[in-house]
C-alpha cells in the first residue's frame, strides 16, 4: 500500500484553499485513487475548510496516511476555532461534504476544535 508524506498547510484565505485542493489531489493520486475518488475527497474537504475560513477562522490542515488494524486510511486533520466550527457544523453543505467521507470525528475543547476526516483505502 502506498503512503503519502505528511503535509501541513495553514488555510486562511481562498488562495490557500486552492493550494490545499492541489495537495489533496496529489495525495489521492499517489494512493492510486480514481479520478472520481480524487474529486470526491477534494470537494468534501475543501467545502468544510472553505466554510471555516468564511467564518474568519484560520485552519491548520494536515494530510497523512494511517494504518489501522482493519484498514489503511487517508487522514485529513483540521484544527480551527471552536466557535467557527460551531457556526458551520450544521450547514447543509458541510453535512453533505461529511457524507462523501468514510469517517468524521470532532473533538471540541474550547477554544479549539480538532476535526479528523478519514477515507478508507483498500
Amino acid at each position: 500500500m502506498n503512503h503519502v508524506q505528511a503535509q501541513q498547510i495553514t488555510v486562511g484565505v481562498d488562495a490557500d484553499l486552492i493550494m490545499l485542493r492541489q495537495m489533496l489531489r496529489q495525495s489521492a493520486r499517489v494512493l492510486n485513487l480514481s479520478p472520481a475518488q480524487q474529486a470526491r475527497i477534494t470537494a468534501a474537504v475543501s467545502e468544510v475548510v472553505r466554510a471555516l475560513i468564511h467564518q474568519f477562522s484560520t485552519s491548520t490542515v494536515t494530510i497523512h496516511c494511517e494504518d489501522r488494524p482493519d484498514h489503511h486510511d487517508l487522514v485529513i486533520e483540521c484544527d480551527t476555532a471552536h466557535d467557527a466550527y460551531q457556526r458551520v457544523a450544521r450547514q447543509s453543505e458541510v453535512q453533505t461534504a461529511y457524507m462523501l467521507l468514510d469517517e468524521v470525528e470532532v473533538e471540541l475543547s474550547p477554544p479549539e476544535c480538532h476535526l479528523t476526516m478519514r477515507v478508507h483505502l483498500k
